[in-house]
């Protein structure tokens, strides 16, 4: 089992997002977008080369996005509507992802064996999420699945448009009181 880490809530516009292996040195880069049609999220070596692509195929309240291993095809993902108990099915790869997506706490299995788990750090620089990947072989797809549901998880998270999130020093009426 490996441990990458991987900067949690990256927003599309910092650019590159550097993934760390367990000994926090620069394993894979994370670059592209989601959230238009056409949009590509890519994960590549530290030389350059781009190993995995998910690329979006379609948008609107259930995305449909198409995964790609080395050029090749390999797997398609659909996002659902639901939070609670959050459900994701990889078409082709036969995996299950299940889990918490807003708060970064979610797995991935195949029948019974667990590939990825991901649960988020606080590091002395950030917040990142923790993977913890079992196949090291897997670990690009992982990661890039990894990246594309923080991104839509930070989207889709109802609490970020109401600004009820610590730290935004926003005045609301007390409801509860002891």
């Amino acid at each position: 089992m490996t441990q990458y880490y991987l900067r949690q809530r990256h927003s599309i516009s910092d650019g590159v997002n550097i993934v760390f292996d367990e000994n926090f040195q620069a394993s894979y880069l994370v670059s592209g977008r989601s959230g238009k049609k056409h949009d590509e999220l890519h994960v590549q070596d530290m030389s350059g080369t781009v190993l995995v692509r998910i690329k979006q195929t379609s948008f609107g309240i259930i995305p449909r996005f198409i995964l790609k291993y080395r050029g090749h095809v390999v797997g398609s993902i659909s996002l659902t509507f639901g939070h609670f108990g959050d459900i994701v099915y990889v078409r082709h790869l036969s995996w299950l992802i299940s889990g918490n997506f807003i708060a970064n706490r979610y797995f991935i299995t195949h029948n019974t064996k667990k590939l990825l788990s991901v649960k988020p750090d606080t590091r002395p620089d950030g917040i990142y999420n923790k993977l913890t990947v079992t196949f090291d072989s897997q670990a690009p797809v992982h990661i890039a699945i990894a990246a594309l549901l923080d991104i839509w998880g930070t989207k889709s998270n109802p609490l970020t448009h109401l600004k009820w999130l610590p730290g935004n020093n926003l005045n609301y009426r007390q409801t509860y009181m002891k």
